[in-house]
């Protein structure tokens, strides 16, 4: 049993059984590489946009969703599936165009119980978080996935995101009036980053009215800036004992209600440059970052009232 609340345990309360989330590339882009924000992207997005599982971003909407879907079924006998818009910005459209997309989403196969949607916090409006609360009366599951990473602004500009901490606020107070499920994501290991850094960013987050967390390990892909900074000596991979103790220590400040709903997170295999464990011992890492805990006597709120 881990020793805190991951998703698996939250969504088996929900539906009692296993739910497997199908990812999506709607081909949106992002205002990071198109130029209204910026050109080039972040410093560790790929071509596939954060790294998407899918790789049939040619095919419909609804042919991506019953693809995957079939995969899950034969592999995994899965029976209840959320639908995940992963690749870059899912909100980066008109909202007559989004609702066009998430209806042949959610439409495509009777078994979809869930909708998922991650963006940046730059690229939802109010408008645009009411379509995705409506979608609350034919789901039980709806939520808005916000690539944070870190609450540092300096970092922000460093990983050139072109975005900033309040920009992080302002939408999740929009999400949060509509009451949709909110999730962080979290990159460990940022260049420059220090240790009191990331903890800093773990106790601020602890603190936001948020439904939980996806923890990331920064992990240099192919043809990535991040790669060449790699090549050139300017970016050291976080070792995995690091990793597994720093996210530990994230985990033990995070409220005992928050859902953690990553602890590791990596792109295809073959794209990956380094470090090459998150995907090599993905497993591993997870059974291990659980047994610290129990090595530590701990749990997932232990420090959220000592040092938050």
């Amino acid at each position: 049993m881990t020793r805190y609340y991951s998703i698996n345990n939250y969504l088996k309360k929900i539906f009692n059984k296993r739910v497997y989330k199908v990812s999506i590339d709607a081909n949106l882009g992002c205002p990071n590489r198109d130029g209204k924000k910026a050109y080039g992207g972040c410093i560790y997005c790929d071509k596939n946009g954060s790294s998407s599982r899918t790789q049939e971003k040619n095919l419909s909407i609804r042919d991506q969703v019953i693809n995957n879907i079939l995969i899950r079924k034969t592999r995994y006998k899965a029976k209840k599936f959320i639908c995940y818009f992963q690749s870059f910005t899912n909100t980066y459209a008109n909202v007559d165009y989004l609702k066009k997309l998430y209806d042949e989403a959610i439409t495509a196969h009777p078994d979809i119980v869930g909708l998922s949607i991650s963006t940046r916090a730059d690229s939802i409006d109010e408008e645009k978080v009411k379509l995705i609360a409506s979608y609350r009366k034919y789901l039980p599951y709806v939520s808005i996935e916000l690539g944070l990473q870190s609450v540092h602004d300096k970092t922000s500009i460093l990983t050139n995101r072109h975005e900033k901490f309040t920009d992080f606020l302002k939408a999740l107070d929009i999400i949060n009036k509509y009451k949709l499920h909110s999730v962080a994501h979290i990159i460990l290991g940022l260049p420059n980053e220090t240790y009191d850094d990331m903890i800093k960013s773990a106790d601020i987050i602890s603190k936001l009215n948020l439904s939980g967390i996806k923890i990331h390990l920064l992990t240099a892909l192919k043809n990535t800036i991040l790669e060449k900074w790699y090549k050139e000596d300017k970016y050291i991979p976080m070792q995995k004992n690091k990793f597994i103790e720093i996210a530990t220590d994230f985990i033990e400040r995070m409220p005992k209600d928050f859902i953690i709903y990553r602890t590791s997170g990596s792109g295809y295999a073959k794209d990956i440059i380094a470090p090459t464990y998150i995907y090599d011992d993905k497993f591993q890492i997870l059974n291990e970052i659980n047994n610290l805990l129990i090595k530590r006597n701990s749990h997932q709120g232990k420090l959220f009232n000592i040092f938050c």
